[in-house]
């Protein structure tokens, strides 16, 4: 049977690794990324962690104690750019690519070693040289003869210089010393009903009987099962699937229950998801809006469209009668969100024997989109929809 080999490169505190390319100053500082002054911290330096600042406290809480780390607001559109230098680079060394967020990709190494003429764990150092070279940004890199088996090794590779291997003769060694939260694929309920069952490691998942694992968690348990074997049970899928739905959220700039403050950032959320979709040939059948209160509880409304549509023009006009059903007066609010959901594509929608979809598109959002990619973002506002 062909061996293969998986290899998961992510990218090392992605989010301050960008801000530390930009501005060089900050590497070896204490740095985090926050999602704004009312948001919360999602990511670290290396420094920022040995400091004791947790992923995901509060704005308040880590200024508060944390005074000396430098809090720097989310650049989303910076970090895509980096994002696709580093995916870019590794496309132009590896042919089988599968992104799986803005800063994780799987690359299938199988028989690549002939080819480059040197050892698995000499290519995964080659791979991170050249990321480094051309992109400017530290990556981790696991490696495997399965998916998750290279994702535990990403993991560890963080604090063992960077790359780790699992071999097929240390997959025990490793399935013990991981925690069975620790492994992709296990949600909460499950690790719980394990935990009663006596199973809290990796190897005291992958030592129970098939037939016990298939009644408690179907066949996904006998994929995940196999895949910590060391069995290539998923494969690495180099052709992205259509996204099901796109979300765009951010904390707004100050806490408010200003109506028409709230209005205007979902409007201007609904753009950018818009774009998004737009880009990527997909029309909305479902769209909804969402508001954060300051205690962080969500409310949210959706609605059913007439006809698919890509134009914000025509889906405000199904979402923002819902804002009325979500808001109230007097409540504080700390971030805002648009959802489109139902995507489908004109080209490859098949029409059901008895419903045929329509299609809504706007001449203006077209438009809109050519000025923004030739004078950048906000280069126009929009106020009638």
């Amino acid at each position: 049977m062909k061996e293969h080999m998986i290899a998961l490169v992510d990218c090392d505190s992605f989010f301050v690794s960008c801000e530390q390319s930009v501005d060089p100053s900050l590497r070896g500082k204490p740095v985090c990324v926050v999602t704004g002054d009312n948001g919360c911290v999602v990511s670290r330096s290396r420094e920022a962690k040995q400091t004791g600042v947790k992923m995901g406290m509060p704005m308040f809480m880590a200024r508060r104690e944390f005074p000396a780390v430098i809090y720097k607001n989310a650049r989303h559109e910076l970090y895509g750019r980096y994002s696709r230098r580093v995916m870019s680079c590794l496309r132009g060394m590896v042919p089988d690519v599968e992104v799986v967020s803005v800063d994780e990709a799987y690359v299938d190494l199988t028989s690549l070693d002939r080819v480059y003429r040197a050892e698995y764990t000499a290519l995964a150092a080659d791979i991170r040289k050249k990321i480094w070279q051309t992109a400017d940004i530290p990556v981790s890199i696991g490696l495997g003869p399965s998916k998750l088996l290279a994702k535990l090794a990403s993991d560890k590779a963080k604090n063992v210089g960077g790359i780790f291997r699992v071999f097929p003769d240390t997959v025990e060694k490793v399935l013990r010393e991981t925690d069975i939260n620790d492994v992709s694929g296990i949600g909460r309920s499950h690790s719980k009903q394990m935990a009663y069952h006596g199973i809290f490691t990796a190897w005291d998942f992958v030592s129970r009987p098939d037939q016990l694992i298939r009644k408690q968690m179907g066949i996904v348990g006998l994929d995940l099962k196999y895949e910590l074997l060391g069995y290539y049970m998923r494969r690495v899928e180099t052709t992205p699937l259509q996204q099901q739905s796109v979300q765009d959220t951010s904390v707004l700039p100050c806490f408010t229950s200003d109506k028409d403050i709230l209005r205007a950032e979902l409007r201007r959320h609904l753009h950018c998801a818009c774009r998004r979709i737009r880009k990527d040939g997909c029309f909305c059948t479902t769209a909804g809006l969402m508001l954060r209160t300051k205690d962080f509880a969500v409310v949210s409304d959706k609605v059913k469209l007439p006809a698919a549509s890509d134009a914000e023009f025509c889906i405000a006009e199904a979402v923002m009668p819902l804002l009325k059903n979500i808001y109230h007066a007097g409540v504080l609010y700390r971030s805002s969100g648009i959802v489109l959901s139902g995507l489908v594509s004109k080209a490859s929608y098949q029409p059901e024997l008895f419903e045929r979809l329509q299609f809504k598109s706007s001449p203006l959002s077209a438009a809109w989109d050519e000025l923004e990619n030739k004078f950048g973002k906000n280069v126009i506002k929009g106020g009638w929809f």
